[in-house]
């Protein structure tokens, strides 16, 4: 039989960083305290280097948390509205609903996955505080238009940048073009962790440090970043704050620090993966490939079609070993969760002429030619026949 083709290979990775990240565990594990603060503060630091001033990176316990944390440091919650995509994974959206605000959905732009922002211009209202951009499958949405009416009407511009890291658009990096971003390191995503995890980057210093409170339960971040062994000696320890357990853990930050060394050169696989679909599955009239415009680098953390048959053509690929996935349907408006919010199918158009269509197919840094070879031949095969 043969061999399956996953959708990612996480294991891969891994193999990367195999002699990295055991002696990283073995520190850990080791340590009186298993104080996993080091393997934070080198996480942040080199995420620090790498946006570069006035970016600050805050780590958290995952993407949803990040966002939730970033919201409520930026003072957003009962009373107020942020305005978001109706195809993004229900995180986006609920994390809002956590902070006691209300989303409020725009429709994406035709022949995009990313916010339409003339639809975002006509759902502002008077208690908008922010437009929350997703950047779907690694894809930078409008941002600079977006910027525009943000900056026109006085609101935060946030991005949700979880499946984004290492994307640019005329060389500025997906979540440094608004007021603050986020991303993912769930196991799937462009770099993971084993478990949960995520990464804040903002370049208000006093919002950062907001964030950090939140994050450890309220305490002084002056006595979050000292080691547990100084800790266990102070005399008590206040809180300033009702925060959240909400801090990454050291096993996740280590991994995620080993992989993070490799963001560029794993991103140009990814990149060449994404090429070689490009080039042959070019002139089929019923698949539309992702389209990347001018001086924009996506971080291909999908490399997601929209294909007529959508649900035959997964079948055939099934049957042949081949895993895809569809993300994310139905749109968020059409959960069961919001069933009471008043939404009805032909509220957000593109979205839900999208949703039926979408396909992912197999992409990862360590994908072989021929396997993305068999891909692109299975597709052509059924769409072709």
């Amino acid at each position: 039989m043969t061999d399956p083709i996953p959708l990612t290979d996480v294991a891969w990775q891994h193999r990367q960083v195999w002699d990295e990240v055991q002696a990283s565990f073995a520190e850990l594990l080791l340590d009186p305290t298993c104080d996993g603060a080091p393997f934070t503060h080198a996480l942040e630091e080199a995420f620090d280097a790498s946006f570069g001033a006035p970016w600050i990176a805050v780590s958290a316990q995952s993407g949803l948390a990040a966002q939730a944390l970033l919201l409520r440091a930026w003072g957003i919650g009962p009373g107020d509205e942020v305005i978001t995509a109706p195809n993004s994974d229900l995180a986006t959206t609920a994390a809002i609903s956590h902070v006691g605000a209300r989303f409020v959905l725009a429709d994406v732009a035709r022949g995009s996955f990313g916010l339409d922002p003339e639809a975002v211009r006509r759902a502002i209202t008077p208690r908008t505080k922010a437009v929350l951009a997703v950047h779907m499958y690694g894809h930078p949405a409008a941002i600079t238009e977006l910027r525009a009416v943000t900056d026109a009407h006085d609101l935060l511009l946030l991005e949700d940048a979880a499946l984004a890291l290492g994307a640019s658009i005329a060389g500025t990096r997906a979540g440094t073009f608004g007021d603050g971003g986020f991303f993912s390191f769930a196991p799937r995503k462009v770099l993971g962790g084993v478990g949960n995890g995520g990464m804040i980057i903002v370049r208000d210093a006093e919002v950062a440090r907001r964030i950090r409170t939140l994050r450890g339960y309220g305490l002084d971040p002056a006595v979050q970043d000292r080691p547990i062994a100084e800790r266990h000696q102070m005399a008590g320890q206040d809180h300033v704050a009702e925060g959240y357990n909400l801090k990454i853990d050291g096993v996740q930050a280590a991994i995620v620090h080993a992989k993070f060394r490799r963001l560029d050169a794993w991103n140009a696989l990814r990149a060449a993966v994404a090429a070689r679909y490009d080039a042959r599955l070019a002139g089929i009239a019923s698949l539309e490939r992702p389209t990347t415009p001018p001086g924009v680098v996506p971080g291909w953390r999908n490399y997601t079609l929209l294909v007529d048959r959508r649900d035959e053509l997964r079948a055939h690929l099934r049957a042949r070993g081949i895993t895809t996935a569809v993300l994310y349907t139905p749109p968020v408006h059409l959960q069961s969760v919001y069933s009471d919010r008043g939404y009805a199918p032909g509220d957000f158009p593109i979205a839900e002429a999208q949703a039926p269509r979408i396909l992912a197919l197999p992409i990862y840094p360590g994908m072989r030619e021929a396997q993305v070879d068999r891909v692109i031949d299975e597709v052509r095969t059924f769409l072709l026949a």
